[in-house]
């Protein structure tokens, strides 16, 4: 499991504020500005920890763990795009920092920011991974094996909501196939609002017991499949997957961790799903 120091999170985002006003943002009581003093006072903590040996407080439990997930999927966010076209990343990037500060206050009508971040910090675990990657409209577009993907990323706020979401995605991705005839589609469902509406945090009693949350997402996956495949899918949509990304405890090493896990279906006649599901792993490893 790779692991990050509070201090690795910090140097990357040294240049936040510079990056920002270069976008045109100049807020700095946003979430991530929220999420950066989190990592900032964790690290103090830490460091206070290490000289006294005594544990320090942190404040607010729950501002702590999401924060720092944040502060992580930014930090991938800021490595991935930092070099990329301003005109595109800047109003996405706008849009992704607005909202309340604790996912526990969000709702339907301020979900925006947190929708746009899955959108982008996904699009960033697969650059980050390796893989040639755009944001823009569609969402996100990336070649695996010379085979070029179009995305559409959604983040259903209820569980009764996930086929809607899904039917939405996929019409938007019709359109998108009949501009580019040689591309293939993916649906992206994010389901860390149905499954952690930033009250939980994920407790495995080891690093291997992790599968137990690929498990609940194979469940819902499997609960939610019996609307959506119903639907007629336009014949390039290679799959529908489903991310999740939550704050969690590996008990037997006393770890906080940032969990994440993916999981896909094939569908429609399973364009190019072979090298989806081959590509996965290494990209957007669980």
């Amino acid at each position: 499991m790779k692991t990050t120091k509070f201090s690795e999170i910090l140097e990357t985002l040294k240049n936040l504020n510079t990056w920002l006003v270069s976008l045109g943002i100049k807020s700095n009581t946003d979430r991530i500005h929220r999420a950066v003093e989190i990592v900032e006072k964790a690290n103090e903590g830490w460091k206070k920890f290490r000289e006294s040996n005594e544990p320090t407080k942190i404040g607010n439990v729950d501002d702590y763990y999401f924060g720092l997930v944040e502060a992580l999927e930014f930090s991938d966010i800021f490595r991935a795009f930092e070099k990329y076209d301003p005109k595109v990343i800047g109003p996405k990037l706008e849009r992704a920092l607005s909202g309340p500060l604790r996912p526990a206050d969000e709702t339907t009508k301020t979900a925006d920011g947190r929708n746009i971040m899955f959108e982008l910090a996904f699009a960033a675990q697969l650059k980050l991974g390796g893989a040639e990657v755009s944001v823009g409209e569609p969402d996100i577009a990336v070649t695996l094996s010379r085979r070029r993907f179009l995305i559409e990323c959604k983040r259903p706020f209820r569980e009764d909501s996930v086929r809607a979401n899904v039917s939405g995605a996929a019409d938007q991705l019709s359109g998108h196939l009949k501009a580019d005839s040689e591309a293939g589609g993916i649906v992206a469902i994010s389901v860390t609002r149905i499954l952690n509406p930033g009250t939980k945090l994920f407790v495995a009693p080891s690093e291997a017991a992790k599968e137990r949350l690929g498990d609940r997402i194979e469940q819902l996956l499997r609960e939610t499949e019996k609307g959506w495949k119903k639907d007629e899918f336009h014949p390039r949509i290679a799959a529908v997957l489903f991310h999740v990304r939550t704050p969690g405890v590996i008990e037997d090493r006393d770890l906080f961790t940032m969990m994440s896990y993916v999981i896909a279906r094939p569908v429609g006649k399973e364009y190019g799903f072979e090298i989806l599901s081959k590509a996965l792993p290494e990209l957007v490893p669980n």
